[in-house]
């Protein structure tokens, strides 16, 4: 705890605020188990017991709101999470407000000064005083430059660095110390979870980060001409300022409005929905945050989509997860469904496989025994992600984000009064991806990674063999095994463990012509040969005495040895 004590000492008053907070909404008592947190105690006596009415997510909503910038991120964060919080907790973060009141203009202008190394008059011929939004993170005012191009700069607010860089020191202690303290809670690996949220924050408060991100999307739908992405300019840029090409267009609201800009709109919603999906399946790098105010609709009948602060990635071998999972789904094989899921998800000890296995067949034949065309999306992931909860299995976060997405897109189209296919526009990409998977090509590549894969274990086997039995004959190493075999299997298995290590490194060392040499072969490998075949026919008369399994390893590397 002395790491622990040290970071909580060093943030005594920020450690105080949110203790203060979570005491006062009821949702400070994981503080006080195991050795407890002394601060905590106080907290629990100021709980309000107005807010006792209140669902325990809507408590960690508001909670969140009033400890400002990080809470918010986490608590949007733990929304994408239903299989750690529970779709109930889920739905309340998901209503989590980021706007935040703005930086006074003098103070944006002194940001922007500093960071760029001009007077603003100098940068831009106006900028405007009053931001056009202010989220959690930063705001964006509108200017132009000196040719009359609108563009949009978006400024960090002040000191949020440092406020966001103490609430992640505090924020994993405080996972170190649950998972110490409370074995129920760290069944949810809190370390893990917020050491992929100290990732993502510290991405979103680096706008040059987000500046890459603009170049890749835009370079990815460089030859679709009907999506427009803001182009960041790097020299008006740096990690605390972004300026990029301002849209101005109309926002995605309800189905009446738009119809009488004259969009169609159920083609807009297919062709937004599908931009996504090709984002995810195509490029491997996607928009995270789908929701209708990132789209704006542009005059010419091109659809623009905002803040790419946020950004979801499907890697290599997520990918083969992915493609397993559908695999599996598709010919209804539970077993394989279930197994996919236990790897992906790396799951406690304790999981009931076979209860898991159970639920899991439940699920498939609830909802896949249909027409694929009429599969409910939202239905489905909320399902899985209750079931994945239940079971106390967490999801990585890069899958997580990813089914979030799909939830989101399924409702994008509800939101302007229309359904989204979405099951209909995902097959193309499905068969692709199956395609992919048996491709003659992608086997052989695969099977070559295997064969150098066995290549290398047997070319590197045999020094690890003689360096594991150098550990035991100096007694560096010590494995005590009490084993009551009757019948002799494990006898004969470790007779075969020696008796193939000695011929793997016996075979190499006579194929890499180990010197000396006599006749062409290599003495050092008929010796081993030799020793190998000794040790075995040791063991094998000593069986009687029934000596330990160490004690036989350590007699052979006596042998060796001498």
């Amino acid at each position: 705890m002395d790491e622990l004590t040290a970071t909580f000492t060093k943030h005594r008053k920020r450690l105080n605020q949110i203790l203060a907070v979570l005491g006062r909404y009821g949702l400070a008592d994981w503080a006080d188990r195991g050795e407890g947190i002394t601060a905590a105690k106080l907290a629990q006596r100021f709980a309000d017991p107005a807010l006792s009415s209140l669902s325990t997510g809507a408590r960690m909503r508001d909670a969140a709101a009033e400890l400002g910038t990080t809470f918010i991120k986490f608590g949007q964060m733990l929304s994408l999470r239903p299989d750690i919080v529970g779709p109930e907790i889920a739905s309340e973060l998901e209503q989590l407000q980021v706007s935040v009141p703005p930086d006074a203009p003098e103070v944006a202008r002194e940001i922007v000064t500093k960071e760029l190394g001009t007077p603003i008059e100098s940068l831009f011929a106006t900028f405007e005083p009053i931001p056009i939004g202010s989220g959690s993170v930063a705001q964006v005012h509108g200017a132009t430059l000196s040719d009359g191009t609108e563009v949009a700069v978006k400024i960090l607010h002040a000191g949020v660095e440092q406020k966001v860089a103490e609430d992640l020191d505090l924020m994993r202690a405080l996972a170190r110390y649950v998972e110490q303290q409370d074995e129920e809670l760290a069944q949810y690996r809190p370390t893990i979870l917020v050491a992929e949220f100290d990732t993502m924050m510290r991405s979103a408060i680096d706008l040059g980060q987000e500046r890459a991100n603009l170049q890749r999307f835009g370079a990815n739908f460089v030859h679709e001409t009907d999506i427009v992405i803001p182009a960041p300019l790097p020299q008006f840029s740096t990690s605390r300022v972004l300026t990029m090409s301002r849209l101005i267009g109309q926002q995605l609201t309800d189905r009446k409005t738009l119809e009488a800009a004259g969009w169609d709109v159920d083609q807009l919603v297919v062709r937004a929905t599908d931009v996504y999906l090709e984002m995810i399946f195509r490029d491997g790098m996607f928009h995270a945050d789908p929701h209708p105010g990132n789209f704006l609709l542009l005059s010419d009948h091109r659809i623009g989509i905002l803040d790419f602060g946020d950004v979801g990635y499907v890697t290599a071998p997520r990918r083969e997860q992915l493609e397993s999972l559908v695999i599996a789904v598709g010919a209804r094989d539970v077993d394989e469904l279930t197994d996919t899921i236990l790897i992906m998800t790396t799951p406690p000890p304790d999981v009931d496989k076979m209860k898991l296995r159970d639920d899991m067949d439940v699920w498939l034949h609830k909802y896949f025994l249909g027409d694929v065309a009429h599969l409910d999306v939202t239905a489905i992931l909320t399902s899985w992600s209750k079931m994945m909860s239940e079971h106390k299995l967490v999801l990585p976060a890069d899958l997580a984000l990813l089914f979030r997405v799909l939830l989101q897109l399924q409702g994008l189209g509800r939101s302007v009064g229309t359904e989204v296919r979405l099951t209909e526009l995902l097959t193309p990409y499905i068969d692709q991806m199956l395609a992919e998977r048996f491709d003659v090509h992608r086997i052989a590549k695969r099977a070559l990674r295997t064969a150098r894969s066995w290549d290398h274990l047997i070319q590197t086997l045999p020094d690890q063999v003689q360096g594991a039995f150098e550990r035991i004959r100096t007694g560096d190493v010590g494995v005590d095994f009490r084993v009551r075999d009757v019948d002799g299997t494990v006898d004969r298995l470790v007779d075969g463990v020696f008796a193939s290590a000695s011929l793997l490194a016996a075979a190499q060392l006579i194929a890499r012509k180990a010197g000396p040499m006599i006749g062409g072969v290599s003495l050092v490998g008929l010796a081993v040969v030799g020793g190998g075949a000794t040790a075995w026919r040791r063991v094998a008369l000593s069986r009687s005495g029934h000596r330990s399994v160490v004690q036989r390893v350590r007699a052979f590397s006596d042998l060796r040895g001498s």
